[in-house]
């Protein structure tokens, strides 16, 4: 709230709204899977485009833009970068390169989830800085099943990311990069 000064009550409405999604939506949700979650290696050339992607464009990284008051990271404490996948105007990017991402871990979801699934999202790489923190959250609707790959990193200690489980369990999970976790 101070970071935003005069309109930082935002703040605290966006963070209300997060906290209230994150424990309406799981219960109107159907499960897919028994865990909710599952930690795998990437598909091999699925990480073998993702991370060629990265260190030809690493060096691109723009501010993410997060909304005013937004609480899902402490981006004003810590920044996030993005490149994004999508951007045709760094070196492999745009719609081609989206696409075969997509059909490469396709099967992998649906296999995972037990349904056909329609492509809806795919951000790109987001950079964390050090001191960063990643709120918990449910995705945005109509995102179902969805997938974090370890790409790149460069830590003086793990940095788990927290998932809940269908039991309503924490659990820290710490990836090395080509690592994979699928979550719904």
């Amino acid at each position: 709230m101070d970071h935003y000064g005069k309109i930082g009550h935002v703040c605290r409405s966006t963070e209300v709204e997060r906290v209230a999604m994150s424990l309406r939506q799981p219960q109107a949700m159907q499960n897919y899977t028994d865990v909710g979650f599952k930690k795998l290696r990437a598909p091999e050339g699925l990480y073998k485009m993702v991370k060629e992607f990265w260190d030809k464009n690493k060096n691109t990284q723009s501010d993410e833009n997060w909304p005013k008051g937004n609480t899902y990271t402490n981006h004003w404490v810590a920044p996030t970068y993005m490149v994004s996948v999508e951007d045709r105007s760094l070196r492999g990017g745009g719609s081609k390169l989206k696409q075969k991402l997509w059909d490469a871990e396709r099967s992998g979801l649906e296999e995972w989830t037990g349904e056909e699934l329609e492509q809806c999202s795919l951000y790109g790489i987001r950079v964390y800085t050090e001191g960063a923190m990643l709120a918990t959250h449910v995705d945005r609707m109509p995102l179902v099943s969805s997938a974090i790959i370890n790409v790149a990193q460069d830590l003086d200690e793990p940095w788990p990311i927290e998932v809940y489980g269908h039991d309503g369990k924490a659990t820290n999970v710490t990836m090395m990069p080509g690592d994979m976790v699928l979550y719904e």
